[in-house]
C-alpha cells in the first residue's frame, strides 16, 4: 500500500481524475474510424469496436465451437458443450417443449451480454452494456419478436383478443380495461429489460469511480478504504455481470413463450 500511496502523490489531482474517468471521456473520440452515409454520422468508435470485439467472441462460442466437436474434446469443446447444457437446461422450455426452438436465440443472447459484461470490467476497455442505446435496442429485438411469435402462433385477432380474459365481469367496461392495462405492459417490458441491464451495469461501474474519485477530495490516505472497497465492489460486479446477462436472456424467453402460448393462459 505504501508504494501506492507515493505514487498517488505524485500525481495531480486532474491526472487522476482523467485516468479515473478516461473510459467515459473519451471512448466516442477514440479508435475512430469516420464513415458518413448521406449526411449520417456512422463513424466507428472505441464502444462500436468492443461491440464488434464481443459479438466475435460470441460467434467464436457458438458457431464455431459447435462445428469443430470431436470425440476426445478439449478444454474448449468443454466450455461450448456447458454453455450449451446450461441453455438448453435453464432457457428453453419454461412454459412448454415448443418454447426450446428459441433457447438458441436466448442462449446467444446470454452469451453475448455476458461477454461485454465482462469485458467491461477489463481496465482500458468500455461496458457497453451501460450504454442505453444498446440495451434499448436489444429490448426492442425481443420486443418484436414476442409480437410476432405471438401473432404466428395465435392468429392476429385470437393474440390480441387474449390480452385480457373474456369471462370478466362488467366486460364492457373492465374487459377494454383490462386489455389496455395488458398494452401498456407490453411495452413497459422491453423498456425494463433494457433500463434493467444498463443501470445494474453503469451503477456498478459508477460505484467503483465513486470509491476512487474520494481520493480526488479528501488526499491520497483515503486510498487505505476506497481502493479495497473498489475493489470488493469490483469481485462484487463480476457477480452483477453473470447476473444480468441471465436475467436479460430468461426474461426474454419468458416473454417469447407467453407469446406463444397467449391463448392457453386464459
Amino acid at each position: 500500500m505504501r508504494p501506492m500511496l507515493a505514487l498517488l502523490q505524485q500525481i495531480t489531482q486532474e491526472e487522476l481524475r482523467h485516468e479515473i474517468l478516461h473510459t467515459w471521456e473519451t471512448a466516442k473520440t477514440k479508435w475512430v474510424i469516420p464513415i458518413e452515409v448521406f449526411g449520417v454520422d456512422l463513424s466507428i468508435n472505441k464502444i462500436v469496436w468492443f461491440l464488434f470485439i464481443g459479438a466475435a467472441v460470441t460467434f467464436l462460442l457458438l458457431f464455431i465451437g459447435s462445428r469443430i466437436l470431436k470425440d476426445r474434446p478439449g478444454a474448449y469443446q468443454v466450455i461450448v458443450e456447458e454453455i450449451y447444457g446450461f441453455g438448453r437446461n435453464h432457457l428453453g422450455g419454461q412454459m412448454g417443449e415448443e418454447g426450446k426452438k428459441w433457447f438458441p436465440y436466448t442462449l446467444t443472447l446470454f452469451v453475448f451480454i455476458l461477454v461485454l459484461n465482462l469485458m467491461g470490467l477489463i481496465p482500458g476497455s468500455y461496458p457497453v452494456t451501460s450504454n442505453i442505446t444498446f440495451t434499448i435496442t436489444l429490448a426492442l429485438i425481443t420486443f418484436l419478436i414476442v409480437q410476432q411469435q405471438g401473432i404466428a402462433r395465435n392468429g392476429v385477432v385470437k393474440y390480441f383478443k387474449s390480452w385480457a380474459p373474456t369471462d370478466v365481469p362488467a366486460r364492457p367496461v373492465l374487459y377494454p380495461f383490462m386489455w389496455i392495462v395488458h398494452l401498456i405492459g407490453e411495452f413497459a417490458k422491453p423498456l425494463t429489460l433494457g433500463v434493467r441491464l444498463y443501470a445494474n451495469m453503469l451503477a456498478g461501474s459508477l460505484v467503483i469511480y465513486v470509491f476512487l474519485s474520494l481520493i480526488l477530495y479528501f488526499g491520497v490516505f483515503t486510498a487505505f478504504i476506497s481502493v479495497p472497497a473498489a475493489i470488493i465492489f469490483y469481485a462484487f460486479k463480476l457477480f452483477i455481470a453473470v447476473l444480468q446477462a441471465y436475467i436479460f436472456a430468461i426474461l426474454t424467453q419468458v416473454y417469447i413463450e407467453l407469446a406463444m402460448f397467449a391463448d392457453e393462459s386464459h
